[in-house]
């Protein structure tokens, strides 16, 4: 299931400037999910400032890092659910491709089958005039 003409995927993630964990390279996302993702960095930018602001105006540097630990922590998690979900859809299309497939495989493996029994005349024939 799902094995036949599939490959491995590979994902690299990163960060940016501000320390955001963010998928590098090796998932196509949906444009559904860029839009989404956009979004939640949009709101996140909203809220980033005053957080910062805040943090900056009390001298707390060990509260700010924590702060700054846990957006990253749950802008990872953001993205990882976004990626589940992304590659959930991938595999559901895999799966319905599978089905196509299948019918697929099982023509060409008759198409196998039907060109070895004809090999197998052939060289059958062959020995036949060998022997006369």
């Amino acid at each position: 299931m799902g094995g036949g003409g599939s490959a491995p995927r590979t994902v690299s993630f990163g960060q940016d400037e501000n320390e955001k964990v963010t998928v590098v390279e090796g998932v196509k996302l949906s444009e559904d999910v860029l839009r989404r993702m956009r979004e939640s960095q949009g709101s996140d930018g909203s809220k980033t400032p005053p957080t910062g602001a805040a943090g900056g105006a009390g001298g707390g540097g060990g509260a700010s890092a924590t702060e700054v630990q846990e957006e990253i922590r749950k802008n990872f998690e953001r993205q990882q659910a976004l990626v589940q979900e992304q590659l959930e859809r991938l595999a559901q299309k895999e799966r319905e491709m599978g089905g196509a497939s299948a019918g697929q495989g099982e023509l060409s493996s008759a198409l196998l089958m039907a060109r070895g029994k004809a090999h197998e005349e052939q060289e059958r024939a062959k020995m036949l005039e060998r022997f006369l």
